[in-house]
């Protein structure tokens, strides 16, 4: 009988690892297609920072586009796969991030080996 109950316990564990790698997505409530510009810094600000451009498309959830990220010690145009839930734009890929949208306005942190913030405007 103990048996079977840790076998229980073990399945159970297992399904809830499970689920709790795929977060719930919320259907987005904004589209971030467009030019954004901004800047990042990183965390502590004392590494630097520099300017992000972002040119998006967004097609239901999914967001692809280009970057270009310029600083004091790079300059490199990039992709940028993401998917927006809800409010939130969720980047994929090598350096992930959550970047939240309210209106023309894009705030968030990008995790790459060292977390950076985030700060863009959409272009009229």
């Amino acid at each position: 009988m103990n048996e079977a109950r840790r076998l229980v316990a073990v399945v159970i564990m297992l399904a809830s690892v499970g689920c709790a790698a795929a977060p719930i997505m919320a259907p987005p409530s904004v589209n971030v297609t467009g030019k954004w510009l901004g800047t990042w810094m990183f965390e502590p600000v004392s590494l630097g920072g520099g300017q992000v451009v972002m040119d998006l498309k967004q097609v239901g959830a999914p967001v692809t586009g280009t970057v270009l990220v310029t600083g004091p010690s790079i300059n490199r145009p990039t992709t940028i796969e993401a998917v927006v839930s809800g409010d939130r734009m969720i980047l994929r890929g090598r350096i992930p991030g959550t970047l939240t949208v309210s209106g023309d306005q894009m705030t968030g942190t990008a995790d790459g080996v060292v977390s950076a913030t985030i700060t863009a405007q959409r272009q009229r």
